[in-house]
C-alpha cells in the first residue's frame, strides 16, 4: 500500500424517497399526543435528515449479504458477519475453496473499516475508504413539503394498525415518514491509497443498486424506505489537486444513473 493517499473519488447526487421514509429518532422529551415513532431531526432546524451512519450500516450490509459474509452463527441463533477476525489466518492459496472468502473479507474491510481491533487485520487492509456524509432536504423539498404540509412542517403520519392473532384487537401505531418524492442531497466519499483501490468503486455502486430495490430505515416490508439514486456525478481530486487548490476532474460517465454507471464501468476510464 502506498504510504500517501493519491486522492478521493467524490460522488455527489441525490437520495429521492419513491415512498415514506422513517429512520428513527429520540423520543426523549416526546409531549402528550406527540407521534410515538418520530424521525431523526437536526435539533436546530427540526428538519429530517439521513444520517451518514444509517446509508453507510445499510450499505455494508448489503455488501456483506452480496459477497456471502453472513453466515449462521455457530453457537447463537440468527446470522453474523463473516469474522474479521478470519482475516488474522494466514492468506489461504487461491486453490483453497476459503480464498474467495478470505479475499472479499478484504474488500468489505478496505471499503467499510475492519470489524476488528486486530493489528494484523488494519495494517494489511488499512485504513477504511468510504465516508458517507449526513443527507439533508434538497432546498426544492422543504419549499415543498413547507407549501403543502405547513410553514415549519415537514413530515406526514401513518397510522399502522397491527392485530392481535387472539382477540383481534387492533393496537394502532403511528409511524412518522418524510413523504414520497422528498429528495436529499447525497455526498459520499472514497479515499485512494492504491490504483487498484478504483475497483472498490463497483462495490460501492453494486450497494447503492440493491438498495434501490430492498429499503432504508424502518417499516421497509411495510411500505416505508423505497429510495433511487439519481443525478449522480463523480469528480476525481489527486493529492495535488488538493495542493494546488484545483476542484478536481469530472469523471464522464455514461449515464447519471447507478443502473448506467454499472453497466458502463467497464468503459470509463477512472483516473487515478
Amino acid at each position: 500500500m502506498s504510504t500517501n493517499i493519491l486522492g478521493k473519488y467524490l460522488l455527489t447526487g441525490q437520495i429521492v424517497c419513491l415512498t415514506g421514509l422513517h429512520i428513527g429518532g429520540s423520543t426523549v422529551g416526546m409531549e402528550i399526543g406527540g407521534v410515538e415513532n418520530p424521525v431523526i431531526k437536526d435539533p436546530l432546524t427540526d428538519e429530517p435528515y439521513i444520517p451518514g451512519s444509517s446509508l453507510r450500516g445499510k450499505m455494508r450490509s448489503i455488501t456483506e449479504w452480496q459477497l456471502g459474509l453472513i453466515e449462521k452463527h455457530e453457537k447463537h441463533k440468527g446470522y453474523q458477519a463473516y469474522a474479521c477476525d478470519e482475516l488474522k489466518r494466514q492468506r489461504p492459496p487461491e486453490s483453497d475453496s476459503g480464498y474467495e472468502k478470505w479475499q472479499n473479507a478484504f474488500v468489505v474491510a478496505r471499503l467499510y473499516g475492519a470489524a476488528s481491533d486486530d493489528t494484523t487485520v488494519r495494517t494489511t487492509a488499512g485504513p477504511s475508504r468510504l465516508i458517507v456524509r449526513d443527507t439533508f432536504l434538497t432546498g426544492k423539498s422543504k419549499n415543498e413539503l413547507q407549501k403543502f404540509l405547513g410553514q415549519g412542517t415537514f413530515t406526514e403520519v401513518k397510522t399502522e394498525n397491527s392485530l392481535d392473532r387472539v382477540t383481534s384487537e387492533a393496537n394502532p401505531r403511528p409511524l412518522e415518514r418524510v413523504p414520497a418524492n422528498s429528495a436529499f442531497d447525497l455526498s459520499l466519499i472514497l479515499d485512494v491509497y492504491e490504483t487498484t483501490d478504483s475497483q472498490l468503486l463497483k462495490h460501492l455502486l453494486t450497494a447503492l443498486a440493491m438498495l434501490e430495490d430492498s429499503a432504508l430505515g424502518g417499516g421497509g416490508s411495510r411500505g416505508s424506505g423505497q429510495v433511487e439514486f439519481q443525478s449522480i456525478q463523480v469528480t476525481w481530486r489527486s493529492a495535488a489537486d488538493y495542493t494546488n487548490g484545483n476542484p478536481g476532474t469530472a469523471v464522464t460517465l455514461p449515464g447519471d444513473s447507478i443502473e448506467s454507471i454499472l453497466n458502463g464501468f467497464e468503459t470509463i476510464q477512472w483516473p487515478v
